[in-house]
Parts: structure tokens; sequence; C-alpha cells
């Protein structure tokens, strides 16, 4: 319950703080086919955005000596994003639209244990993480938008916790108007 609250208050935090003048976009909505999700970015900053994530996971485990198993898992993540590269990009000509540049981000990632689709059970039933990430993105005049984050933070579960490596790609379509 408290990681739904803590995703409110970025949701709520960044409508009071939404201007019209920046190099990021106001208000953006995104569909992700590899791992499906949905996303909404909305800018705070000239170069800051709150990034709101609700989607599904993929897990698959196998071993010559068991049988393959696979889950699919509910997830929502927050992410407080700077992109580092927009005013260089504009100075070089290239686009900006959609919030194609590089960003830093502190992502917060929620991961329910309990499969929706699939037979791997996981032995915890939740999954938390917390940490920096370094990311791009890129948007196509037609929409088509591709990203790749990575970076380490810290996990927890009801197991165990410690220090986690996050990679994360993305391929999607980002909905509505963008900036020219």
């Amino acid at each position: 319950m408290r990681i739904i609250s803590t995703f409110l208050c970025h949701f709520l935090t960044s409508i009071v703080l939404s201007q019209s003048s920046y190099n990021v976009e106001n208000n953006q909505f995104k569909v992700n086919f590899l791992a499906p999700s949905l996303e909404y970015e909305k800018g705070i900053g000239n170069d800051a955005t709150i990034n709101l994530e609700l989607g599904t996971g993929f897990a698959i485990r196998t071993g010559s000596e068991r049988s393959t198993e696979f889950g699919i898992y509910p997830y929502v993540e927050s992410q407080y994003r700077y992109y580092t590269n927009m005013k260089r990009r504009l100075t070089k000509g290239k686009k900006i639209s959609a919030n194609s540049g590089n960003y830093l981000a502190l992502s917060v990632l929620y991961v329910n244990g309990n499969s929706i689709l699939g037979d791997l059970n996981l032995s915890n039933n939740s999954n938390l993480f917390v940490g920096p990430l370094y990311g791009l993105q890129r948007t196509s005049k037609s929409g088509f938008n591709f990203g790749l984050e990575f970076g380490s933070g810290y996990y927890q579960n009801d197991v165990d916790s410690g220090l986690a490596v996050r990679i994360d790609f993305s391929i999607g379509w980002v909905l509505g108007n963008k900036k020219k």
C-alpha cells in the first residue's frame, strides 16, 4: 500500500508543477509491446519528467535436471527522469520530440510475485527495486519508440535483499500529439 501511495504522490505533484515551455513533453502516453505495459510521462521541469508505468514482466526458469517453467507478473514503476542532452540535441539540429534523449533516472519498481499466467511460482510475494538508472529513448516521426535502461540498485523481497543489476529494453508506440 505504501508503494501505491508513493506513486500517487509523484503523480499529483507532477500535475501541480506542470508548465508548457519545457524541452520535454508536457504529457506523453506510450504503449510497450515486448513486455506489455502502459506508460505516462509528465513534464515537471525544463528537462525533467515523472514516468509512471503499469505492465507485465516475463520470467523463465529451466535447466538440465528440471522442466522449463515460466510466469508473467504484474508490476508498477515510478521514475524521476532528468534528460541530460536535450540542449545539445537542439543545437545539433536533432529532434527532441516525444522526449527523444538520454536521461538519468531514480526508479522505484514493485513486482508482484504471484504469476497471472504460467506455472513458475516465486517463493516471494513481492519484489521491490530502488536505484539509479541511465537510459535513452528515441521516437520516430511516426511514433515508433524504443528505449534502453540499465543500472544497479537495492532490491528487497520476502526472502532476501541486496544489490541487483537491472537492464530493460522496450519497443512501443507513443500515442497522441508530439512536439515538432
